[in-house]
């Protein structure tokens, strides 16, 4: 992961070749939702070149955000734990119905990625989505920087749907704050913003694929409060965060953008109560931007307000 010298383009390594018209005709009318998960794992996975800028990733990954909930649940180590339940959260719907838009979590974050590669080809591609590898490795490592202080964790409703049953077996659920489903897809949607302007993508292609990242970026984030994998409480520290560490990426007006526009649309979950839970969240995430400005470690702030916080017990609490 190395940097360059660049704040704005901190992981660019060098500018990749414009594609004919028409490699840009042949994918420009797809949705992003069109494009195969596979090329991407395959060019990553079965190349040299791409070798070399996941298995960093993979690494992090396993070891920084696996590794440390299993050795927690098999008390192999004794981090402090606190839950960072908040009221708000029984006000949206437990629903096993939006587990698949949950998991598809990472895909979505790979479509872009095998949209790139049709676009410019391999060698040209790799370019671009090499830079975004190496963000979400950063964020990945960044985020561990919390958790290897204090994990946090919530209730989780029991369900006898086996693939919930399945989800709450095979994770911990040690590592809410900052959620890194929120924090990857601020990262994705802050950057295929960028890069499109900086790549000169044609207006339409812009207008489309920018819509279509945001829209299903907003119903990942909103499932982890319907899943009740996460808080309200683990929305906004994912953001700020973000807008600490990828400011380049993430500014305070893209994080409002994105909560102004949870639940807006959601038929399940009352105007006034969508309303709160907004508020709620814009207010978290300003505390936290505005006690940073004062301090040199981004965590700083989450873990004063963690010191003092009075978790909320759900009504699903009972039945654990």
């Amino acid at each position: 992961m190395k940097k360059t010298q660049d704040p704005e383009f901190r992981y660019r390594r060098s500018q990749p070749k414009t594609p004919s018209q028409k490699k840009i005709d042949k994918i420009k009318n797809k949705s992003i939702e069109q494009f195969n998960v596979g090329l991407s794992y395959f060019r990553f996975f079965g190349t040299i070149w791409g070798l070399k800028n996941i298995l960093p990733y993979v690494s992090i990954v396993l070891r920084k955000f696996f590794f440390v909930q299993y050795l927690q649940k098999m008390h192999l180590i004794n981090f402090p734990v606190k839950h960072v339940d908040h009221a708000l959260d029984e006000k949206v719907p437990f629903r096993t119905d939006k587990l698949p838009c949950y998991l598809d979590f990472i895909s979505y974050w790979i479509r872009p990625m095998s949209m790139i590669l049709k676009r410019y080809g391999f060698h040209e591609g790799m370019k671009l989505d090499c830079e975004y590898v190496n963000y979400i490795s950063y964020i990945y490592d960044e985020a561990y920087h919390m958790y290897s202080t204090t994990l946090t964790t919530t209730y989780r409703p029991k369900s006898s749907l086996a693939s919930i049953k399945s989800l709450q077996f095979w994770d911990p659920h040690y590592l809410c704050v900052p959620s890194l489903h929120v924090a990857i897809v601020m990262l994705t949607i802050g950057f295929y913003r960028m890069l499109f302007e900086r790549e000169m993508f044609s207006p339409e292609e812009k207008d489309k694929w920018n819509k279509e990242i945001f829209d299903h970026g907003i119903e990942i984030i909103e499932t982890v409060l319907y899943v009740k994998q996460h808080s309200v409480n683990c929305i906004p520290a994912a953001m700020y965060m973000m807008s600490r560490k990828c400011p380049e990426l993430v500014d305070e007006s893209l994080s409002h953008e994105v909560i102004d526009a949870l639940f807006v649309n959601a038929p399940d979950v009352e105007k006034t109560d969508g309303e709160k839970i907004r508020r709620h969240i814009c207010a978290f995430y300003d505390k936290f931007m505005k006690e940073s400005e004062s301090e040199d470690d981004w965590i700083t702030p989450i873990m004063n307000w963690l010191e003092t916080y009075e978790p909320n017990t759900p009504s699903w609490a009972n039945n654990n």
